[in-house]
């Protein structure tokens, strides 16, 4: 059966061999070639020698991707939660925008809140008393005005910016390292499934898919993607918090940071981003002029 370029694309995450690189490569390149479009193993043959994929990955595509079985596990992924592609009207715009954008995001909730103004907030796991009285000052006001508040759902400033926007009457979106089938960690489960009943709980992995150490690192690119405006509460050097600023920076981000005292060991991260041209924010003022500039009267 000739398959649309939605349909193409969300095989992809179920396929074993064929990764998000592959996945690209076949996109851009239909993008700019629709007269192949619905695909059959005949033009299938014709993509696969214009992107000239490595030979293993184009037979591990030419193998699975019309099989019935594949065809089966998209139909099973669907009942399980709800997908958007990069081909959907529906994609979040921004994230559209980045080097490498999931092919396939699934989720669960209302995809509507990647429309309203983001801020992803990111910190430390194991955040000191210090950065909960930050974010307790900071976060409301925000909130209250309509800002998306992105983040991770990890522990600490993860969690936190979650549980503001849900105390405050705002928005919130979580974006996860595993599949939506699964919670990381296991003790943010009640959490997450307020999310995805109220709000928005997304991931670029198969519904059951576990969590893999790259799959946290690959995450932090979606939450940098997601938004206008990165802001890092609390990064200890070289923490996982950094990787997400430096996402950011790559895509032409704002990079935000909450100063700290200079001789502690979460603030050295945050610090180093001032002295490199983040804009340090002392009060919610600073943060909504970076993301509500255009939109206040």
């Amino acid at each position: 059966m000739p398959l649309t370029f939605r349909d193409f694309l969300l095989r992809f995450p179920l396929m074993t061999g064929v990764g998000r690189h592959s996945a690209l490569v076949c996109w851009r390149w239909l993008v700019d070639h629709p007269q192949l479009l619905p695909l059959t193993p005949e033009t299938l043959d014709y993509l696969l020698a214009a992107v000239n994929l490595p030979a293993k990955r184009a037979t591990a595509l030419r193998r699975q991707v019309f099989s019935t079985d594949l065809a089966q596990r998209v139909t099973a992924s669907l009942t399980q939660c709800r997908a958007v592609t990069l081909v959907d009207a529906t994609y979040p715009p921004l994230l559209q925008e980045i080097y490498e954008p999931p092919v396939v995001l699934y989720f669960q909730g209302r995809l509507d809140l990647v429309r309203r103004p983001p801020l992803a907030v990111v910190g430390s796991r194991h955040p000191t008393a210090y950065a909960f009285r930050a974010m307790r000052q900071l976060l409301p006001a925000v909130s209250r005005q309509g800002v998306c508040l992105i983040s991770g759902l990890a522990q600490g400033v993860d969690t936190l910016t979650h549980q503001v926007a849900l105390a405050h009457g705002g928005a919130t979106i979580a974006v996860i390292g595993t599949g939506l089938g699964r919670c990381y960690p296991a003790q943010n489960r009640a959490l997450m499934d307020q999310l995805c009943q109220n709000h928005l709980v997304v991931s670029e992995y198969p519904w059951a898919a576990k969590g893999a150490k790259h799959h946290f690192v690959e995450r932090n690119r979606i939450i940098a993607g997601l938004c206008q405006s990165v802001l890092v509460v609390e990064a200890a050097h070289h923490s996982g918090s950094l990787i997400t600023a430096n996402f950011a920076l790559q895509e032409n981000r704002n990079v935000l940071a909450v100063p700290g005292n200079i001789d502690g060991e979460n603030s050295v991260g945050t610090n180093e981003l001032i002295l490199a041209g983040a804009k340090p924010i002392l009060n919610s003022e600073h943060i909504m002029e970076e993301l509500l500039v255009d939109k206040r009267p």
